[in-house]
């Protein structure tokens, strides 16, 4: 549908869209690698991560192995940089938060990943659900522009604001 609403042909667009599916932490680093290979054939100018941070929580778990989950994570995000630098794209990460239960005032989410995530993401975008349908999109962090939010919509049209 969003294709068809920007007068795209659905068939042809699907074509070059490529998804994997990642079964733990070592397959999703291998993934990037998967994807370096396929730039060789075709160029590739987006590369999604759904969830970066699951995969790892999931098989280090505790504190005793929390310095070798964030060196892993580090290591899987400097990887996807220099894939987006070595070929134009934009690498587009979505993320776990967790409520931080001591938290008085504000906002209790806390994004997963530390500061190692938080320092290598060039931008930070934290999506909440709104009402009737609506998402606020909150620029968190940003080399350049103050923080912001806006509302959007998802519709079959894509996103609108």
């Amino acid at each position: 549908q969003m294709a068809s609403a920007l007068d795209l042909n659905p068939t042809e667009t699907l074509k070059k869209i490529h998804v994997a599916r990642a079964y733990n932490s070592a397959h999703q680093m291998l993934l990037v690698d998967r994807a370096a290979e396929l730039t060789k054939e075709k160029p590739v100018k987006l590369l999604v991560v759904d969830s970066l941070t699951a995969h790892f929580r999931a098989e280090y778990v505790g504190r005793g192995s929390l310095a070798e989950r964030q060196q892993a994570l580090n290591t899987h995000m400097h990887a996807l940089l220099r894939f987006g630098d070595l070929n134009n794209a934009v690498i587009l990460c979505t993320n776990q938060v967790a409520a931080k239960p001591d938290a008085f005032f504000g906002d209790p989410t806390r994004p997963i990943g530390g500061h190692i995530v938080g320092h290598t993401a060039t931008y930070r975008i934290y999506l909440r659900k709104s009402k009737a349908g609506k998402r606020i999109a909150r620029l968190v962090d940003s080399p350049s522009l103050p923080e912001a939010e806006c509302v959007i919509t998802v519709s079959e049209e894509g996103i609108r604001d």
